[in-house]
């Protein structure tokens, strides 16, 4: 998933956010499982493949 974000619960969409992607996951009953966001700076596997 890609989304925008900032480290900052009251910085809003300026220009401190961030462009970010993060893996999420399906739920049996067909519903996004989007866990909990990480934050700018942590390292992620990457995809398989790469």
């Amino acid at each position: 998933m890609v989304y925008h974000a900032n480290n900052s619960a009251s910085g809003g969409c300026d220009t401190n956010g961030s462009t970010r992607a993060q893996k999420f996951t399906w739920n049996a009953d067909g519903t996004p499982t989007f866990g909990t966001p990480v934050g700018l700076g942590v390292p992620l596997a990457a995809p398989s493949g790469e």
